[in-house]
């Protein structure tokens, strides 16, 4: 029997992993490189969470209004530099279930892809400190493409040939990209959209409060 979808698109941050404590590490070392420079907010596990699903151009103007697109922009860049040079070795925290479940869906024949908002390399890291490379066939981050969610959904799909794809995701932009990619949203409860509330969002087709769920979801009528 033909299955309803033949792709599952999964963001990262929020849905597969929680990589926040390493990412706030880093704005401590970043910051004590620059003490002249003062942030809206502070920058902790909290914030780097509550604000977890914009792009980095995103979060540059709203963390250093004060400074000049490029002054904050090479902020950020310098933050994603120690994230891509740390997190393969530390990693982050993966949700209960995440490598059975994705192992599963494997087995039962889906096709498996990361798509996020983050920087070149970043995706990257998750793969090696998990031992997961074999696991996705494809991957693209907005900071690689220099595309929005959607235009980055769809250029997945048609480079490999995905007629009916789903995204899984936990935030408002992961609604946003998988409907401006004309397909249907699995809203991850449990990630930081729900948990932080910036991101909360209504507009979704399906919804999960576990990781290990999605195999249930994805065989519903």
């Amino acid at each position: 029997m033909k299955k309803k979808f033949d792709g599952v698109l999964f963001d990262l941050d929020g849905t597969l992993w929680d990589a926040s404590s390493v990412t706030a590490q880093t704005w401590v070392e970043v910051l004590a490189r620059h003490l002249d420079v003062k942030a809206t907010v502070e920058l902790n596990r909290e914030s780097v969470c509550r604000y977890m699903g914009l792009t980095n151009e995103e979060l540059a103007g709203i963390f250093f209004p004060a400074l000049s697109f490029q002054e904050a922009f090479s902020l950020m860049e310098e933050s994603c530099a120690l994230e891509n040079l740390w997190l393969p070795e530390r990693g982050g925290i993966l949700y209960p279930g995440v490598p059975e479940t994705l192992a599963l869906l494997k087995e039962a024949g889906y096709r498996l892809f990361v798509v996020s908002n983050a920087q070149d390399g970043y995706i990257e890291s998750f793969l090696t400190a998990h031992r997961l490379w074999d696991v996705f066939e494809d991957r693209e981050s907005s900071g690689r493409s220099g595309k929005n969610k959607a235009e980055n959904i769809r250029d997945v799909m048609n480079r490999r040939g995905v007629e009916r794809g789903v995204y899984v995701g936990d935030t408002v932009s992961d609604a946003e990209g998988a409907h401006g990619a004309g397909i249907p949203f699995v809203y991850c409860l449990y990630g930081f959209g729900e948990t932080w509330g910036r991101g909360k969002t209504d507009d979704y087709e399906y919804a999960v409060s576990r990781f290990a769920d999605l195999p249930q979801i994805l065989e519903q009528d």
